[in-house]
């Protein structure tokens, strides 16, 4: 039996998917230096009240105070309409931001964080009013739009170099991919990358050891990755 980590990413110019084995064999050499992110948030919400959204940012274990960006994204199951919010630094490595949810149902929040020229972005879901209110909007919306397979990429951080490629020249996209705080191996692992409107292309990345990955690609047009 095999499971599959799906992850989406499209910040200017590149996407990638990520589809990881369920057999995880962790090597013993030591782990690099990957930026970690763990969203604070209640898995339960009442409506109409302010809550906050956090996360800590750690590099190396360390606390990071000097993020380049943090930003929440958030939006409800079901629905089109997403929502980003910039967070705010509150000190020793933690960042939040303040949202009130006036729909009961369940929500899905999403930290995108760019520090030390890495990006990260952990997800979570969380349930706004009652178990009661909450079942009543997700089964309507289930109803109307009719069942659909979901893939979770939570349990797993992904952490992508953020550079500035040239143009028309080979660069190395490399992604660190870590679960409980250990590289994940036997990951397979593939870039998307598009332009615009322009035809996507995928190229897969070979395992480079403890839980990093690299692809080789050309890239058309100079584009910083976030």
């Amino acid at each position: 039996m095999r499971r599959h980590v799906g992850f989406a990413f499209a910040v200017v110019l590149l996407g990638m998917m990520i589809m990881a084995a369920c057999t995880n064999h962790n090597k013993q050499a030591e782990t690099p230096a990957v930026l970690d992110v763990k969203i604070d948030a209640p898995d339960h919400i009442d409506l109409n009240k302010p809550t906050k959204l956090a996360c800590v940012v750690t590099y190396g274990g360390e606390k990071v105070d000097d993020a380049n960006e943090v930003k929440f994204e958030v939006w409800k199951h079901g629905s089109d309409e997403r929502e980003m919010l910039e967070a705010k630094h509150d000190g020793d490595g933690r960042y939040s931001v303040e949202k009130t949810f006036t729909e009961a149902g369940t929500y899905s929040v999403v930290a995108h964080v760019t520090a030390r020229d890495m990006h990260n972005m952990p997800k979570k879901d969380i349930v706004a009013g009652s178990p009661e209110q909450a079942a009543t909007a997700d089964g309507a919306r289930e109803n109307s739009q009719g069942s659909a397979e979901e893939h979770h990429h939570g349990a797993v951080a992904i952490s992508l170099s953020s550079r500035s490629f040239e143009a028309g020249k080979p660069a190395a996209l490399t992604v660190h991919l870590t679960k409980d705080g250990k590289p994940f191996t036997n990951a397979t692992v593939r870039f998307e990358i598009w332009q615009a409107d322009n035809k996507h292309e995928f190229v897969d990345a070979d395992e480079k050891g403890n839980g990093e990955y690299e692809a080789m690609a050309t890239l058309p047009t100079k584009e910083r990755i976030r």
